[in-house]
């Protein structure tokens, strides 16, 4: 139900309205669709049971309501993609894949969920229309702009839109179910690099091989290559060191002493949240720093991630990905609505990054900031 209810201000209802559909779908990720209960969206979202009631009318309206959102955001994400691709069927089904598996999209708790609704959309013909009406135009779309790849390369007596079509559909099903089962050690730069290879191997006068994948292993936590541990004073001597180097990264002078002393009060004082990556061995291998804050307009915290940093040799290799799924994760569970950080116009890697895990660029606002006195405020 879309009524406003008396009592209470739009602004507020639609924020727990959007605060139960999300701890619903952490609901449904956890105890799988048939087993969830208004109970347990409540706990998840902190609210009671019958604040549930007060925004929505049963627990099949919620449900029904999550399903149409979670549509709704697939939906405007793939138009919105292939409205910015530019010109050309190539660039558009290449925009459709990477919007279909964006890391927003297809996060596991958001994957485990549509598997769930999609098995019992056989027997629901509720759940079918919302989520047949969606297949057909997303395929619709797909079909289109294979045929046009296929004219285009004047292969119409040798390839079939419809077959290369459901090829298409297929693989980010197929990358969809590696999600699922994988979770967050989903290695999503190798997903990329197949679909992208498929894409030049079907249709090689339209789309260009990856570059081959480097010689260095990736680093992951489901192998134990790589872990993520929130830091304490027991890593101080290697987190002073890596943040001395991410300071020389920013054109600072090389200050050890100060680099640990500022570092140490914050792990000290509680100030900040820094999660570090270790290999195998123990080795530091980068950083990322977060600071809490409030938002005065949504009434909820929120982080700013304002550390990023990646030794040199462990670049390209997983590692700042997976800090920046740690504090996803951290600022999460802490219930806060969004994590804000800034970069460099001319840092393209870090803005790939950041983009590819679902951060959008700010382009309603100006940020402004006012130069005080430099010595003042300093430890």
């Amino acid at each position: 139900m879309s009524t406003k209810k008396p009592g209470i201000s739009s602004s507020i209802q639609a924020e727990r309205r959007r605060l139960l559909i999300d701890a619903t779908i952490s609901a449904i990720s956890e105890h799988g669709l048939p087993k969830v209960t208004l109970a347990k969206i409540a706990n998840i979202a902190g609210l009671s049971a019958g604040s549930v009631n007060f925004h929505f009318a049963s627990k099949e309206t919620l449900l029904m309501e999550t399903l149409t959102e979670l549509a709704r955001e697939y939906e405007q994400r793939i138009l919105h993609a292939l409205e910015t691709a530019g010109h050309g069927p190539a660039r558009k089904l290449l925009a459709l894949m990477e919007a279909s598996l964006d890391p927003e999209l297809t996060e596991p708790r958001k994957t485990a969920v549509w598997f769930a609704f999609a098995s019992e959309a056989r027997s629901r013909a509720d759940y079918q229309r919302i989520c047949g009406a969606q297949d057909k135009k997303i395929f619709a779309i797909t079909l289109q702009l294979c045929d046009e790849i296929i004219h285009l390369g004047k292969k119409q007596g040798q390839m079939n839109a419809r077959a290369m079509a459901n090829a298409v559909q297929g693989l980010i099903d197929e990358i969809w179910e590696e999600i699922l089962y994988a979770g967050d050690g989903y290695d999503r730069d190798d997903g990329r690099h197949v679909y992208l290879s498929f894409l030049a191997s079907v249709f090689p006068w339209a789309f260009e091989l990856p570059d081959p994948q480097g010689q260095q292993p990736r680093l992951k936590t489901t192998d134990k290559s790589l872990r993520i541990i929130r830091a304490g004073k027991e890593q101080l001597d290697d987190l002073a060191a890596l943040f001395d180097l991410y300071r020389q990264f920013y054109q600072q002078k090389a200050n050890a002493a100060l680099a640990r002393k500022f570092i140490g009060e914050n792990l000290r004082k509680e100030r900040s949240v820094v999660f570090m990556a270790l290999d195998r061995d123990d080795k530091a291998l980068g950083f990322t720093q977060l600071y809490p804050g409030w938002c005065s307009v949504g009434t909820c915290p929120i982080w700013t991630l304002y550390d990023l940093f990646v030794t040199p040799a462990a670049r390209q290799r997983g590692v700042g990905r997976a800090l920046m799924d740690a504090a996803k994760k951290m600022a999460r569970k802490s219930r806060a609505s969004r994590i804000d950080l800034e970069t460099e116009v001319d840092n393209y890697s870090a803005q790939a990054l950041y983009e590819s895990l679902g951060y959008e660029r700010e382009v309603e606002f100006y940020k402004y900031s006012l130069a005080l006195d430099q010595d003042r405020g300093r430890l």
